[in-house]
């Protein structure tokens, strides 16, 4: 799932009108998906066949763009599902050495924000993944930085 990096958007400063998502890009966090809605930059509502939502899904970039783990940006894709818990934190493609990306995602750093709202995971104070400091480091603000962000969009919703 490398959406956003495929579309070139990843380090983009200006204001863009930002594409649609397509359905098979949702499918392996919302089994169900039918349709997408862009909702603001970065922010898709995914639905079912019936028009329920199933959950969103947010990515980090444009908002995190500026952040580094090791090796440059940490671009990552965050699944919150219908009553806005975090199920699923993935990193986008990324210039990490991979062996980095792997331990951090072996170490369980993803999982410290399961079943988490965006505020709870905002304030939950997450150690790094001993070995890949710094692209730990780099995931959490990542994180921590699209949420702030979700929050400022849904208040303008």
């Amino acid at each position: 799932m490398i959406f956003v990096g495929a579309l070139g958007l990843t380090g983009c400063s200006q204001k863009v009108q930002w594409p649609d998502l397509p359905v098979t890009e949702a499918t392996p966090y919302f089994t169900n998906a039918a349709k997408t809605q862009t909702i603001d930059t970065a922010f898709y509502e995914i639905q079912n066949a019936k028009g329920e939502k199933l959950g969103t899904i947010l990515f980090s970039s444009p908002y995190s763009d500026g952040i580094k783990g090791f090796n440059g940006p940490t671009p990552l894709l965050i699944a919150l599902d219908a009553e806005g818990r975090i199920k699923d934190v993935v990193l986008l493609e990324n210039q990490e050495t991979p062996w980095y990306a792997q331990h951090v995602k072996e170490g369980g750093l993803y999982k410290e924000w399961y079943g988490l709202t965006p505020a709870e995971a905002m304030n939950k104070e997450v150690d790094a993944i001993s070995g890949a400091t710094f692209t730990s480091n780099g995931v959490k603000k990542s994180l921590v930085a699209r949420l702030k962000a979700y929050e400022r969009q849904l208040k303008k919703k």
